[in-house]
């Protein structure tokens, strides 16, 4: 009887992965597996097969790994713009309420300008009028 050294498969470790049972299940079933021993009746052409077969299998694993790795990227992204516009939302609303008081303010000051010439016109007036009474008066 021929004992053959183990089969060691080397699976990449992967941070922050969560497997569905049926990835689970892929993944005991090719540990489970056992790889034909050589004979001389074409045993190489299963051997080579087989291999095929696990290179699909461990391709598909793998596919399925950074499929989820780039949705988790994806959802990151999306969540990064988002909280992003959330910013420039709550920065947009401040920068619209300062506009709303510096428009308020510069309302006000023209209405006192206004006001002001107004009563500049007035006064204006008013000294015009007593030059007109006080001119006659020096002339005396």
């Amino acid at each position: 009887m021929m004992f053959e050294d183990p089969v060691h498969y080397h699976l990449p470790v992967l941070e922050d992965v969560i497997l569905s049972p049926s990835d689970i299940h892929e993944i005991l079933s090719l540990l489970q597996t056992e790889i034909p021993v050589q004979s001389t009746s074409g045993s190489e052409t299963t051997r080579s097969v087989f291999s095929l077969e696990e290179r699909k299998r461990r391709r598909k694993i793998s596919n399925r790994e950074s499929a989820r790795r780039s949705r988790f990227r994806k959802k990151k992204h999306l969540d990064n713009l988002e909280d992003r516009v959330d910013r420039l939302k709550v920065e947009n609303r401040e920068l619209k309420n300062r506009l709303c008081v510096v428009t308020h303010h510069c309302q006000a000051a023209q209405s006192e300008t206004d006001r002001l010439i107004l009563e500049s016109i007035v006064l204006q007036q008013q000294l015009a009028g007593l030059c007109q009474i006080l001119h006659p008066m020096q002339l005396h």
